[in-house]
């Protein structure tokens, strides 16, 4: 066997420059897309699916409504050792 022509070293060479840099971009484009894909969700950007069918339901609560955020209330009182007064 001969001699290797430095022109072949030169060519692997560059060959080895353009996978370093098509590697080191394509990692970046994944990293980028990635905090896209997981960034946390900014208020009013977000959609919620489904609507109320009577909007009008939540302006005045009913008496079952009532007496259950009474109860809610009083065991987070009793939790925190508070005495609950209606």
């Amino acid at each position: 066997m001969g001699v290797v022509p430095t022109y072949v070293y030169a060519i692997f060479g560059l060959l080895f420059l353009a996978m370093i840099a098509w590697v080191l971009n394509r990692a970046k484009q994944n990293r980028r897309q990635m905090l896209e894909d997981n960034k946390p969700p900014v208020a009013g950007s977000d959609s919620i699916a489904g609507v109320a069918h009577d909007k009008g339901q939540f302006d005045e609560p009913n008496d079952a409504a009532l007496t259950e955020m009474a109860d809610l209330l009083e065991e987070a009182a009793e939790s925190q050792g508070l005495e609950f007064k209606e």
